[in-house]
């Protein structure tokens, strides 16, 4: 958590003042557009970073061999990912060897040049390195409000600073432990309840040489135990370079006052000696192991700024590799039990801190975190020990200093006084009420038996949609007992500035096999943070587990902030500009993800990516293809209704035509007769009788009236016997009277049917509706222009001249059920969220063994 602030001790007074590093705007990403440059995979961009120079990447590191290590360890290991069963203890022993053979190096070697040591990969002295993560921030306590940065001023080594250093004085104790202007009250207080516990923080420091100024510790990092060499150089407040003044009567709102002379030396020699002349974290007396390790612990995390904000229980796991949660009191059921079995173990099975409120409250810092370091019980009174990390500011209700609830034989029995140094007695009752956050550690003594650690890592792909995984690991324990699992990520704490843009929380289930639809055993109630989302393990406990084995089931919810740098983007910004830095966090990020083989994780989701892009655009071809067969098809089929159109009016037309020709032949051949009947009428009269009105009256009267009977004999020629046998028998002139009984003229009705069929045929101009001149007739031969319009081929024709046809009008629907990548939520910037994770299992005298069953496409 972070810490509240506290008063300076003394005037901070700007004299060598860091700058920040450039920035390049050009680095920033576009998180507006939504479009990302890079992607949120690691290993592309770094090895294209270390292939600059390949040599010192392999060989020159100790943290790029233990790299190259661990790979060897993840390619032996059969399955996926890192896979590690030994004694919890074995870590520890392997990494203690390792560190007093390299501190015993570093002595001969000082020794033979009689030189001290010097840290030239943390050197205080060589700027911000120490003080700056990878994105530039610095620790808060050298931040100023306006934005500019108060870095400690001068740097000195431990016996420059007391007059007679030592480790320890009597060991270390919880009272020893005073915070500075660092921001890490979380691990200080981790410090002091490991300190409660004799021995604990002797097996932190392994090896160390004050003449020479090397210093060895291990930490518990990610399952195992790492170890770091420091030189014994520390932060002060004050430089030789202050300008100093004495101030006497100082009005802070007008800075003034009165000034009083002084000895410059004598004044910066004093200001400069002592605990309390460091920077941060320091012990009253001469004693040096908290400075030491708070510098070790920063150094293994890159730097100061790493260690700010945290949660005691982690700081303790990182000290003694135990398993931490944090407990809220109201979720505890029974408290009465809570303080038999836990509680009251404190410093025996279990150790214990508090998170305050976030304001304060009776004394209690809000915010802050303090250690329980005993707890004491006698009838129905319960009381607990607690101290703060800053050394003053106590708890002030009942049982506080001066409560007239304490009396001369209670201060004897539990060997209290009264004072300001942090520590204070308060009740069970209030302990709960005051500290929503109770930080527990389970310690894996072999005081209790032979603890038994097997662990298992992996890689898995995160889905957005957040459900159990189909990975799961497969748990056999051999012996009944008590078991401790805990489903674990790697602490971004090692590598903080290439973090990325996830964030993951995780959840798991125990089931007995076979019973997975059925009820769990147990599931992770306990995070080893405050905040569940961002916490870096998860545990559940059993004290009588069965033999036999079981199905973990776990969960991993995946949060990605859009405004975030993902890591190769980060490694571009950085590259030139940090290259040293990015070098140092970037291994120990390597590191971390090597364990669940995060790298061939990343090869294989690229890979699988390729299969689909190439899936997908076989798919889109094939899609393509089919709509454009049917589209093919449709416009076939279009075409063939206006060809097929144009077919049958052209048809009429030329039906239309042959009947007006056939007309007008006819017309012609009644004419030619009626000039023949003409004819032959004038040749008549020429050999008529005399009065050939009354001859021609009675001769049409008596044909009109016997139509069918046969003409009477007679010597003059008949009128169609001059016709031509081939001809038709002529039509009467429209001139001449017919009766009604005469028949109609079958040529006639040809012509008017003809007529009728192209008058509904007519084509009509769409473009032209509303046009009010009268359709011509085609029999209407006044003139041979008209008649030529009239009966003009068809002219052609589009689609929109017909009527709607939706099977052959509409537009092509594709029958893949396959969405639209650019209709997905993240088609600009793809999900890709891959969590390394690894499950320990503690087993008390037996050694389980965990193996790992990977899912479908490793999620």
């Amino acid at each position: 958590m972070a810490d509240p602030a506290q008063p300076t001790p003394y005037p901070v007074i700007p004299i060598r003042i860091v700058p920040e590093p450039a920035q390049d705007a050009s680095a920033t990403p576009d998180t507006a557009s939504g479009k990302r440059d890079a992607d949120d995979t690691f290993y592309d961009a770094w090895d294209n970073f270390l292939a600059i120079q390949p040599k010192r990447a392999k060989t020159a590191s100790r943290m790029a061999r233990m790299v190259e290590a661990e790979k060897q360890a993840v390619d032996e290991t059969p399955g996926d990912g890192l896979q590690v069963r030994e004694r919890a203890a074995k870590s520890w022993q392997e990494a203690a060897e390792e560190c007093k053979g390299k501190v015993k190096a570093i002595v001969e070697e000082c020794k033979r040049l009689n030189r001290k040591y010097v840290d030239y990969q943390f050197d205080l002295e060589a700027g911000p390195y120490p003080l700056q993560d990878l994105r530039g921030v610095y620790p808060q306590a050298i931040m100023r409000s306006d934005g500019s940065v108060e870095p400690p001023p001068w740097v000195k080594r431990v016996e420059d600073i007391f007059d007679k250093p030592q480790f320890y004085v009597d060991g270390a104790t919880p009272t020893d432990v005073h915070q500075g202007s660092s921001g890490d009250c979380w691990f200080l207080a981790a410090l002091m309840a490991i300190s409660a516990k004799k021995d604990l923080v002797e097996k932190l420091c392994v090896a160390r040489d004050e003449l020479v100024g090397v210093y060895g510790f291990v930490f518990y990092r990610d399952g195992e135990w790492v170890y770091e060499v420091i030189d014994d150089k520390l932060y002060l407040k004050v430089g030789d370079d202050d300008d100093l003044a004495i101030v006497r009567d100082w009005d802070r709102e007008n800075k003034k006052g009165r000034y009083i002379d002084y000895d410059d030396d004598k004044l910066t020699a004093q200001l400069q000696r002592g605990g309390e002349a460091l920077y941060f974290s320091h012990c009253k007396s001469s004693e040096t192991w908290l400075p030491l390790i708070e510098k070790a612990y920063a150094k293994a995390h890159g730097d100061y700024a790493a260690v700010e904000g945290g949660y005691a229980s982690e700081g303790i796991e990182d000290l003694t590799g135990g398993v931490g949660v944090v407990l809220n009191p109201e979720d505890i059921m029974d408290k009465d039990r809570f303080w038999r079995e836990q509680l009251s173990q404190v410093n025996e099975n279990f150790l214990f801190g508090g998170g305050s409120k976030r304001k304060d409250s009776k004394g209690v810092v809000g915010g802050h975190a303090y250690t329980v370091l005993r707890t004491f019980e006698e009838g129905d009174l319960r009381l607990l020990q607690l101290r703060n990390p800053w050394g003053r500011t106590e708890w002030k209700g009942d049982w506080s200093d001066g409560s007239k609830l304490w009396t001369p034989e209670m201060m004897i029995k539990l060997g209290h006084t009264f004072g300001d140094d942090g520590v204070f007695w308060m009740s069970y009752k209030d302990f709960l009420k005051h500290f929503p956050r109770i930080n527990r550690v389970r310690l894996f003594d072999d005081k209790q038996g032979t603890w038994q650690v097997s662990q298992q890592w992996t890689s898995v792909n995160v889905p957005w949609t957040v459900e159990y995984l189909d990975t799961t690991f497969e748990v056999e324990i051999e012996k009944k007992g008590p078991v401790v699992f805990v489903l674990s990520q790697p602490d971004d704490r090692y590598f903080r500035g290439l973090e990325g843009r996830f964030e993951y929380s995780l959840h798991f289930r125990v089931y007995k096999e076979g019973r997975e639809n059925g009820h769990w055993i147990v599931r992770s109630l306990h995070n080893s943070g405050a905040d569940a989302r961002s916490t870096r393990s998860v545990s559940a406990e059993i004290e009588d587990l069965d033999p036999g084995k079981y199905i973990v089931l776990i969960k991993v919810t995946g949060t990605r902030y859009a405004s975030a740098m993902t890591q190769q983007e980060i490694i571009l910004a950085c590259a030139v500009a940090r290259k040293e830095k990015l070098l140092d966090v970037g291994r120990r990020l390597d590191y971390a993800l090597t364990k669940g083989d995060k790298r061939a994780m990343e090869k294989a989701v690229k890979v699988q990516a390729k299969l689909d892009g190439r899936l997908m655009e076989r798919r889109g071809l094939k899609k393509a293809r089919i709509s454009k067969r049917e589209e093919l098809n449709r416009s076939r089929l279009r075409k063939k209704r206006i060809d097929d159109d144009i077919a049958e009016k052209r048809k009429a037309v030329a039906a239309a035509k042959k009947a007006r020709a056939d007309e007008k032949k006819q017309q012609q051949s009644k004419k030619a007769q009626d000039d023949d009947r003409a004819q032959s009428a004038a040749a008549d009269e020429d050999v008529a009788p005399k009065d050939p009105a009354v001859s021609a009256v009675s001769g049409t009267s008596s044909e009109e009236s016997t139509p069918n009977a046969e003409p009477a004999e007679s010597s003059e020629p008949k009128v169609h016997d001059i016709t031509p046998p081939s001809e038709p028998e002529a039509t009467p002139s429209a001139t001449d009277t017919q009766p009604d009984s005469l028949p109609a003229d079958d040529s006639k009705v040809d012509t008017e049917t003809a007529t009728k069929q192209l008058s509904k045929l007519a084509l009509e101009d769409k473009h032209n509706t509303n046009s009010e001149d009268p359709p011509v007739s085609p029999l209407d031969n006044s003139d041979d222009d008209d008649e030529s319009d009239s009966l003009a081929p068809p002219e052609e024709l589009v689609d929109d001249d017909f009527e709607w046809d939706s099977d052959i009008d509409n537009p092509v629907d594709s029958d893949d059920d396959e969405p639209d990548p650019k209709n997905e939520i993240f088609a600009e910037d793809p999900w890709n969220a891959v969590c390394v994770l690894g499950l320990r299992v503690y087993s008390l005298n037996s050694m389980a063994k965990v193996t790992v069953v990977k899912g479908d496409n490793g999620s």
